[in-house]
């Protein structure tokens, strides 16, 4: 036996012999192997990456409805019949306003008394809600013959900046004006205005911020815009 003769390779083995390599020995298996690991991993990769973008998404929508800030409740403003719209009602026997005027601009009253006087009728109304008034605050208005000839106002909330004493009351002389008075004493709590004969009569009472017995008070009396009278209790 000579000794050059070599073996013959595996694959010149497998062919002489009708043999055929495995399909995993196949080059295009391991091509198709790979493909399916990449096209794999890409797909994977895909889906986490939008899983992610959608968890991203709804944690900015809940973060974004959570931070929303919220909207300011309006604040309520206390309606009702003002002191310039008291100050506006003229009184007159002659020719005050009549109660349908008054009734377009303050609506209908809350009691009405009805009486007679030398064949003509008179009547006292009331309105209760007055603004920047305490809960008894009321507008009354007399009319005779149809005509306001009495206004009041009263219960009407006054901020002082100091506390009223019988040392500002006794400030107050006769003939002094409306406006003098409140320079001293501040605003009232309650006016009143009657017209009769082309007299005008105002009072002004104060009730709130006095220096004082609980109950103190004082009242300025006036004839035609100047002090006619004063009178107080419990000051101090």
């Amino acid at each position: 036996m000579t000794m050059d003769k070599k073996y013959p390779s595996r694959s010149e083995y497998r062919r002489s012999n009708g043999l055929k390599k495995s399909f995993y020995q196949r080059w295009w298996f391991w091509i198709i192997i790979i493909l399916l690991i990449v096209g794999g991993g890409a797909g994977g990769y895909y889906l986490y990456s939008h899983s992610q973008e959608n968890t991203s998404n709804v944690q900015k929508k809940t973060t974004t409805s959570k931070t929303k800030p919220k909207k300011k409740k309006k604040s309520v403003t206390t309606s009702g019949i003002t002191l310039k719209q008291y100050n506006s009602i003229y009184i007159s026997d002659k020719d005050g306003l009549s109660l349908d005027i008054l009734t377009k601009f303050f609506g209908k009253s809350k009691t009405s008394t009805v009486s007679k006087v030398n064949d003509k009728q008179t009547n006292m109304e009331t309105w209760s809600k007055i603004a920047n008034g305490t809960k008894n605050s009321k507008l009354i208005v007399q009319f005779y013959n149809d005509h306001a000839i009495e206004k009041t106002i009263s219960g009407l909330m006054v901020d002082r900046n100091s506390k009223i004493t019988l040392v500002d009351y006794a400030k107050i002389d006769n003939d002094q004006t409306t406006d003098q008075v409140t320079q001293t004493l501040g605003k009232p709590n309650y006016y009143s205005e009657t017209n009769v004969d082309g007299t005008t009569n105002t009072i002004y009472k104060y009730t709130t911020g006095l220096d004082g017995e609980d109950g103190a008070n004082c009242t300025i009396n006036f004839t035609n815009g100047n002090v006619s009278g004063k009178s107080q209790t419990g000051l101090k």
